[in-house]
């Protein structure tokens, strides 16, 4: 998130990171199309003070001017793969982002959904130029992998489906190598040295030890599921998170926390079994420049729980955790400069000046009342400006003063022919599941204009039966104007499922410029 959020490189590569950064780019119209890919952003990533990534669930969105304009790549085997953006990382003007998407798998004499992995887009300039590499896959005969001078059985993972990468991350060792590393849920723990296209397998230790040293017994597998050859299932080879600074790395599985502090070597496995953290489940992790670790947790079984989990050291400097947020369905964790920290989730997002005291933040209105039509949080980011960046269910929102007040950049359906027009989105659209505020659910209804006058919207049945007079000699004072509607009727139930129609009656004053224009919408529940 945050998502959802890799690479040792040869000396060549590590010393064209430190060429200077260049702020301002020009993409052909080619590879780009304008606007986010879709409101659903789920990690933004500042690459310079004016050049912004934006994780979303129809691609790569970048933007150049602190998000002025805001351009998304077309999958056109040019640029960035196919699917939504599962995991996104940058060091200079390098970016790596994974994708996924779903694809249908017959099972008997149904079709049932999985996801995919689309494998690693890689730019070295910028998003100027890209290259693709496939997910990656072992061979069927990968079946053993070498773990300090010995080896253990290993279980090959050929398929891409249910095979995504859930998060990336590039580390910069003490030794001056960069490694892209990468957290799959099929295909475990890996890191490549060639930029992404070339993997190699990571060994973590399984669930039943707690560290993998040069002491560990070899007596198990490494295997995220048993597969058809009937290995061990290890939930601490499912991994789902990444946070790397130095050569300490840390790993967000389904079986804990595993930290190591010499670049992957050996590793320390903290869990709510053996360690004060709630649950198993580590969606997100994040670290300090100081050595604090955070990370988002869910729980695998009833005895766990969900919460925001804290790294601190005792007085012999043993590490110990503690669960913060307890019980509160986290998505995303983000340490900033001076100590200041925000944890996003289902309800919102919360800021932190110490890591340790948290104040929730409230609801999302920009200058002109438009309100974020949830309370999903995925992901924050304070840049280098201290400009604050949220991406949520329903677009990305910046403050420039720390929440006071908020400009909201959402995609919008306003590529309109003619001068008075209207558009509603989500469409189709369910009230009781999308855009989901106070309880209540939303479609937005984007209206455009010759000019500012006055406004009426009336919303009618499949039989032009009018269910509702949604707005009633409204003046707007701009050329554009947005509106919502809760998917009810004006004796305030739920409309039925089907076909609806909106009509837009514009005025521009003086009783003689009246026009009308009309969209629809699927109400499907």
């Amino acid at each position: 998130m945050k998502k959802i959020n890799i690479i040792t490189l040869i000396t060549f590569f590590t010393m064209a990171f430190a060429s200077p950064l260049v702020n301002t780019y020009e993409i052909s119209d080619s590879l780009v199309y304008e606007g986010l890919g879709s409101n659903a952003i789920t990690d933004i990533i500042q690459m310079n003070d004016s050049t912004f990534l934006f994780a979303s669930g129809n691609g790569l969105s970048i933007s150049y001017d602190r998000g002025e304009n805001i351009y998304t790549y077309y999958p056109n085997g040019k640029t960035v793969s196919y699917g939504a953006v599962t995991g996104l990382a940058t060091l200079g003007e390098h970016i790596w982002v994974a994708t996924a998407y779903d694809t249908s798998v017959i099972e008997g004499s149904y079709y049932t959904d999985y996801p995919k992995g689309n494998g690693i887009s890689y730019s070295p300039d910028g998003g100027r130029t890209w290259q693709r590499f496939p997910q990656s896959t072992d061979d069927q005969y990968d079946t053993l992998e070498a773990v300090f001078s010995d080896s253990i059985p290993a279980l090959p993972i050929t398929s891409k489906i249910n095979n995504l990468t859930y998060d990336l991350a590039v580390q910069l060792t003490e030794a001056g190598d960069t490694v892209l590393w990468a957290a799959n849920f099929a295909g475990g723990t890996r890191k490549s040295f060639d930029k992404g296209e070339t993997w190699q397998r990571v060994v973590l230790p399984p669930d039943r030890y707690d560290a993998l040293n040069s002491e560990t017994e070899l007596d198990f597998d490494l295997s995220p599921t048993s597969g058809a050859l009937g290995f061990e299932s290890n939930l601490n080879h499912r991994a789902f998170s990444l946070s790397i600074k130095g050569d300490t790395v840390a790993v967000g599985t389904a079986n804990g926390i595993n930290i190591s502090y010499d670049g992957g070597e050996t590793w320390i496995k903290y869990t709510a079994q053996n360690s004060g953290i709630s649950g198993n489940f580590i969606v997100d992790l994040s670290q300090t420049n100081n050595g604090i670790f955070y990370g988002v947790a869910l729980g695998t079984q009833s005895s766990e729980n969900k919460g925001l989990i804290v790294s601190n050291r005792n007085a012999n400097g043993m590490l110990f955790w503690e669960t913060q947020l307890e019980g509160t369905r986290l998505y995303n964790v983000y340490s900033a400069n001076e100590g200041h920290a925000y944890v996003s989730g289902e309800t919102g997002f919360w800021y932190s000046a110490d890591g340790w005291n948290w104040a929730e933040m409230g609801n999302i209105h920009d200058a002109n009342g438009q309100l974020l039509l949830t309370q999903k949080i995925y992901c924050v980011l304070e840049d280098d400006r201290d400009d604050l960046w949220i991406g949520t269910a329903d677009g990305v929102a910046r403050s420039s003063d720390m929440g006071v007040n908020w400009e909201i950049l959402r995609r919008v359906n306003n590529d309109f022919q003619e001068d008075l027009a209207l558009s509603a989105y989500p469409n189709p659209f369910s009230p009781t599941r999308m855009n989901q505020l106070d309880g209540e659910g939303y479609v937005r209804i984007h209206c455009e204009l010759p000019a500012p006058g006055w406004v009426n919207i009336e919303i009618y049945d499949y039989s032009m039966t009018r269910v509702k007079y949604l707005v009633e000699n409204v003046s707007v004072d701009r050329d554009n104007a947005e509106f919502i509607w809760n998917g009810r009727n004006g004796l305030n139930n739920l409309v039925a499922n089907g076909v609806y129609f909106i009509r837009l009656g514009y005025d521009w004053g003086d009783g003689d410029g009246k026009q009308v224009a009309w969209t629809k919408v699927i109400v499907l529940d």
